[in-house]
């Protein structure tokens, strides 16, 4: 699902004629993804979602993605057997908010080292507490749905534009470029500063 929709670029500046309802639902589903990729995180809920993890002796695992609530994991499976909720924690604390690096903790033993043994399933997404996608995503999703969008008077550049296929194709190529992620990609503050907020740390960080 996107996290914004055609009227909310619409009433960014995008009428139409000239842009499409075709070319700007395409504009925002790469948006979304760049923001997906970029951040290493999901902003909306998705209900029976799996991770996958390695077990590393140590009583507490950095979920890669934060469940929608302390309460929303519905099994954990160590080795094949189903651990008991009883067992486990979510930590996820409202202040500094956890939802920037959930963990989950095992109570009574440690997690057992291995291969992809470990596999937690819930509903999961950074999301506000009423499942919504968090206001500075849908900021930053509109952001970048119109960055470098012809402006409505540049005829030529109109023109251009018309060929979706090929520069999303071309735009989505240079947006997974990890050097040039690094960098801030779109050199505009407000854009390169909210990805940066949002970026998943690196696994193990406190």
């Amino acid at each position: 699902m996107a996290y914004i929709t055609v009227e909310t670029l619409r009433s960014e500046g995008c009428p139409e004629p000239p842009y499409s309802a075709s070319m700007v639902e395409q504009r925002i589903a790469l948006a979304c993804s760049t923001v997906d990729q970029m951040t290493g995180c999901f902003f909306e809920k998705k209900e029976g979602y799996v991770i996958t993890m390695d077990g590393h002796r140590h009583d507490t695992l950095f979920l890669p993605v934060p469940p929608v609530s302390v309460d929303a994991i519905t099994s954990v499976v160590v080795d094949a057997e189903t651990l008991d909720a009883e067992y486990y924690e979510v930590l996820m604390s409202e202040v500094p908010d956890g939802r920037f690096n959930p963990k989950l903790r095992h109570l009574t033993s440690t997690w057992p080292i291995g291969k992809s043994n470990i596999v937690i399933t819930g509903d999961f997404g950074f999301v506000e507490p009423d499942e919504s996608t968090p206001p500075l995503i849908i900021n930053l999703v509109t952001r970048i749905a119109v960055w470098n969008l012809p402006k409505v008077g540049d005829v030529d550049a109109q023109r251009a534009s018309q060929i979706v296929e090929e520069s999303l194709k071309d735009y989505r190529y240079k947006l997974a470029d990890p050097s040039a992620i690094g960098r801030g990609f779109f050199s505009d503050p407000k854009i390169d500063n909210l990805i940066a907020m949002f970026k998943r740390p690196a696994m193990g960080v406190l």
